[in-house]
C-alpha cells in the first residue's frame, strides 16, 4: 500500500487498519484517516467509543447468528 512516506507513525498506522476492512482500498483508508484528522476530538472519540461498545457488548445469538446483545437473541 502505498503510504505517503512523510507521514507520522500513527497516521501511517491508522491508514493500515482502515485499509483491513473490507470494501475500504487505500485511497478510502486515507481518506478516512485525514477526515478523521480533521474531525472535532468529540467525534473520533465518539467514534472509537462506539467500535469498543459494539466488540464489549454485541454477539452473535448461538442458534440463529443474529447480531444481538443477548445469547439466546430475543427473537430465538
Amino acid at each position: 500500500m502505498d503510504v505517503i512516506p512523510s507521514a507520522a507513525a500513527p497516521v501511517v498506522r491508522l491508514i493500515e487498519e482502515f485499509h483491513k476492512l473490507p470494501g475500504v482500498g487505500p485511497k478510502s483508508a486515507q481518506r478516512l484517516t485525514y477526515y478523521l484528522l480533521r474531525a472535532p476530538e468529540e467525534e473520533a472519540r465518539a467514534l472509537a467509543q462506539a467500535i469498543l461498545e459494539v466488540k464489549e457488548k454485541i454477539t452473535f445469538c448461538s442458534i440463529c447468528e443474529n447480531v444481538t446483545d443477548r445469547d439466546p437473541c430475543l427473537i430465538c
